[in-house]
């Protein structure tokens, strides 16, 4: 497919209406969370379906992978129908999709095991910070968090993401070589340069840096390599590698867990409150799960603001990276274009849609960034 260097008006248009359900279909989501999660408090279910576990064991280590059994199946056939819209009938409709309903039922199922498999031990060990740890759990639980964000940074590309998309050393060896060369310039050690099969279920086109040490490897997406040229891959991994220069991965793990650590001392305090007024029988009480879960989703979506305008400001600093390192604002430009293009992704949304969903600068903003520093140096 040939993906055009000027912005399609009518691909621009599509994606307004694309982005504008999606906003919509996030409020809705949002909203369902929290219905289900206050219901479950004040309607006394969350009480009577701890019983119902305790009926069936008395192991504390036991009731809590059942009640979250329980719990987490019935929001998960309350969702399934906005889950298929939003994940499946909507990138079809919009083009965005290729994958048939049963592979993308599989990916969904296959997430859906790995989450458990990550989750479980992690709510395992935040139950047992409740019963043991007191006062301090939150405190704790912030510092081994952090912890497992490290881990996972390095091990989710050689574990995670092949379970889910085929990794494949680049076959262009110039484009390759190519790339390792940027890579010495920026500083930035790279362990091997692959593809990954996005066309196997989408369109749209990406390209990342992921891992860190022994595991930072570039990754490009199938999409990207067969409709953009090298010059235009060049300025997208200056983009990526310049995260690695600037320390992005660090900053972003600091805040995340920094973040996370005040959330938990948040959920501590409401959880004591609920003891009193929910009837929890402490803060070990696995009834008390959807409050803990309330406050994070709340908390979270009161900072969502804020983290994604120090996402913004890191990207807009990985693009002058690249354009400074690279010079080429011409292919800056065009790669800006057509990733409009290709990934339906609308180029000037409104304000409030940027403050409140957008990590990345919006495309005609960055295109602007591009234009100026052309301006500015006097060529392309």
């Amino acid at each position: 497919m040939a993906i055009s260097t000027e912005m399609s008006q009518a691909r621009q248009q599509k994606a307004r209406e694309y982005a504008s359900v999606k906003h919509r279909l996030f409020f809705v989501n949002t909203g369902l969370a929290l219905v289900f999660l206050i219901l479950m408090l004040l309607s006394g279910f969350s009480l009577e379906l701890r019983k119902l576990v305790e009926s069936w064991t008395t192991n504390q280590w036991l009731a809590v992978p059942v009640y979250l059994a329980i719990f987490g199946g019935i929001y998960a056939i309350l969702t399934l129908p906005l889950d298929i819209y939003s994940g499946y009938y909507l990138p079809i409709k919009y083009g965005m999709l290729h994958q048939s309903f049963g592979s993308w039922l599989l990916d969904l199922a296959k997430g859906g095991l790995v989450a458990v498999a990550i989750g479980l031990p992690l709510l395992e060990a935040l139950y047992f910070g409740f019963r043991n740890l007191g006062e301090w759990w939150w405190l704790v639980g912030g510092l081994v968090y952090l912890l497992f964000v490290v881990v996972m940074v390095n091990l989710a590309p050689v574990i995670i993401m092949p379970l889910f998309n085929k990794f494949i050393p680049l076959e262009n060896e110039e484009l390759q070589d190519r790339i390792l060369r940027l890579g010495q310039k920026t500083g930035a050690t790279v362990k091997g340069v692959y593809t990954i099969d996005f066309s196997r279920r989408t369109s749209s086109a990406n390209a990342f840096v992921t891992g860190i040490g022994n595991t930072r490897r570039v990754v490009l997406g199938d999409t990207l390599t067969s409709n953009y040229t090298a010059d235009e891959i060049e300025v997208i991994m200056a983009h990526e590698l310049g995260h690695h220069v600037h320390g992005d991965i660090w900053r972003g793990v600091l805040l995340d867990s920094v973040i996370t650590m005040f959330s938990f001392y948040l959920a501590h305090l409401f959880l004591q409150a609920g003891i009193n007024l929910l009837g929890f029988r402490g803060l070990g009480d696995v009834a008390a799960f959807p409050l803990f879960v309330l406050v994070m989703v709340a908390f979270g979506l009161l900072t969502m603001p804020l983290t994604n305008y120090l996402s913004r400001t890191r990207e807009n600093a990985a693009d002058i990276y690249a354009l400074n390192i690279t010079g080429n604002a011409t292919a800056f430009i065009s790669a800006m274009k057509k990733l409009a293009n290709q990934n339906l992704a609308d180029a000037a949304p409104p304000a409030w849609a940027v403050w409140l969903f957008y990590t990345h600068p919006p495309i005609a903003e960055r295109i602007r960034r591009g234009e100026d520093f052309i301006a500015r140096q006097g060529y392309a």
